[in-house]
């Protein structure tokens, strides 16, 4: 018996081998992405967006301005996360819509789990709207520019 190679497919077999490793590529872009950012030591560019670090005062802050609180959930070695932090946050669009209506936060998912377990966090990076009282009025996993701006405007 011989040994198996790329040569025993035929044309049709090879194309859609390509085609779903293109497919694979494409769905899983951000987790390649994050690898690489984390391998290459590239640092994030700075964002201008003011986050808090704790949720209480941030759903005071909330209830005293009206403007309702958006909690970003991640971690360090987050691949989505990663480029989130990249190509999300310092995009000057989201750092506008975010400092004009909201109160932002971030948690740490490895440092609080008090959080992630008080909203159910499955997954991250995990993105909540919340009201001033703490209920969650929107929710969405990894979002690319275009997606967090439809996000933040209620979309």
């Amino acid at each position: 018996m011989r040994p198996w190679s790329l040569r025993m497919l035929t044309r049709h077999e090879r194309l859609l081998w390509i085609g779903l490793l293109v497919v694979v590529a494409i769905v899983r872009w951000p987790l390649l992405k994050g690898f690489y950012y984390r391998a290459a030591h590239v640092a994030a560019p700075a964002s201008t967006i003011a986050w808090r670090s704790d949720l209480d005062t941030a759903l005071a802050e909330a209830r005293r301005t009206g403007r309702p609180v958006l909690v970003d959930v991640s971690a360090s070695w987050c691949p989505p996360c990663i480029v989130m932090q990249h190509e999300v946050w310092p995009d000057p669009t989201i750092e506008r819509a975010v400092a004009d209506s909201y109160v932002p936060v971030f948690v740490d998912a490895d440092r609080n789990a008090a959080v992630s377990d008080r909203f159910g966090i499955e997954s991250i990076p995990t993105m909540l709207i919340l009201d001033s009282r703490g209920e969650v009025v929107r929710r969405a996993a990894f979002l690319p520019v275009s997606g967090m701006l439809r996000f933040l405007a209620g979309d």
